[in-house]
């Protein structure tokens, strides 16, 4: 019954758009579908979606057609973002489990007071009984909308990777742009595949998509593009099993960003010139104790009024001033382990000494990194120009999710 009224809802809000007025141009129907998803409407703007692909295969003459890579894209990109709504909703219900649990023994124990219950309190625990089934219906949908978010973006990589095959080999300066569109559709390809596994809990398998996303951007994007900010920033946030890199991230994202912030500077004729090195982005390693990582920090705090009176750079300071936290908090828990590392060499070292060295050393007298209370920071995306182990890349586009 529930799944008729949502259909019901999809047939109805259809009838308001005039599919027509889109058959040239069916990807004007993108920013429409994602009005909708800002608002929660998810079955609504993944119709609209549905319906632009249907547009687009007709226009283009099939659904094996490259242009209808960034239509099966979009089509797994508002999944992903009503998974993510899902994910936080189950979270919720999660959290207060253990308060309607206190309430239901409540209510039990009133009952108990009671010869009969009351109808009321008989609803109470019916609705109870309701909301705690909430959570396996969620789960149900989770199934279901990964498999059509694999569908969609394995379809969309083996369209990009067949008409990309003839250019990988090629200098990227010498491509034309048409054919370098397609190699940021394929990087954000990656880029959804990587924020997939991210809502999933499987963070090395997300930070592998997010290393293709960011090799492709690197080689056919700008170095101080938005987009690989953004990136190297969304990377990070999945890294909390690899501090190391994490760090090098989050610095580079942190250059790039201070990059516009000079250009917004210039722009203002502001007399402030940050120690920006190109040269960084090539990084392959970067100690937790390098000058150069908050080597603009003060320059940036002594000009603070100055920066207040101009809104466009107060905005890019106030998004390095949040990587700066992420990064401190990235260096503390290495120069824990690092602390950790000493003691436990200290000890092997004495224990030679003397002769005696176990190598079932004594725990207890070495830095427990398990009850180290990092400060852990929510990591929000200050970013606004935007989170193959998935299934075979063999499957037939034509089974796509696009009925």
């Amino acid at each position: 019954m529930e799944k008729e009224i949502k259909n019901d809802e999809k047939e109805e809000n259809q009838k308001d758009i005039d599919y027509s007025l889109y058959q040239e141009q069916p990807e004007k129907l993108f920013p429409l579908a994602q009005e909708y998803f800002n608002k929660n409407k998810f079955e609504e703007g993944i119709a609209i979606l549905e319906q632009s692909i249907l547009i687009a295969i007709k226009k283009f003459g099939g659904e094996e057609k490259v242009e209808l890579a960034q239509f099966y894209n979009k089509y797994a990109d508002g999944l992903i973002q009503k998974l993510i709504a899902l994910n936080t909703d189950f979270l919720n219900i999660q959290e207060e489990a253990p308060k309607d649990e206190q309430e239901e023994q409540a209510s039990k124990k009133d009952e108990k007071e009671n010869d009969e219950p009351s109808e009321e309190k008989s609803n109470n625990i019916n609705e109870k009984e309701k909301e705690k089934k909430a959570p396996k219906d969620i789960n149900n949908d989770r199934v279901e909308d990964d498999e059509i978010v694999y569908e969609n973006l394995n379809a969309a990589n083996l369209l990009l990777k067949n008409y990309l095959k003839e250019y990988d080999d090629k200098d990227p300066k010498t491509l034309d742009k048409s054919v370098i569109k397609y190699y940021h559709q394929l990087s954000d390809n990656y880029s959804l595949f990587a924020s997939l596994e991210k809502i999933n809990s499987d963070f090395p398998k997300a930070d592998s998509y997010f290393k293709q996303s960011i090799d492709i951007s690197r080689k056919y994007d700008d170095k101080f593009s938005r987009n690989l900010a953004g990136l190297y920033f969304e990377q990070a946030q999945i890294l909390d099993f690899d501090p190391q890199n994490c760090l090098l991230s989050l610095y580079k994202s942190k250059v790039i960003m201070e990059h516009y912030l000079q250009k917004e500077i210039d722009k203002n004729n502001l007399n402030i010139k940050l120690d920006i090195d190109e040269k960084d982005l090539d990084l392959d390693t970067l100690s937790y104790d390098s000058e150069k990582i908050f080597k603009n920090k003060d320059l940036i705090s002594k000009n603070g009024d100055l920066i207040k009176k101009n809104p466009n750079v107060e905005e890019f300071v106030d998004i390095i001033n949040d990587i700066n936290i992420k990064l401190e908090d990235v260096i503390l828990e290495l120069k824990e382990y690092n602390l950790f590392l000493k003691t436990k060499e200290q000890m092997k070292k004495d224990g030679e000494k003397q002769n005696c060295f176990d190598t079932n050393i004594d725990m207890s007298k070495v830095v427990d990194l398990s009850k180290i209370t990092l400060i852990k920071k929510k990591r929000k995306e200050p970013f606004n120009d935007k989170d193959d182990i998935k299934k075979p890349e063999d499957i037939s586009t034509k089974e796509k999710k696009s009925e």
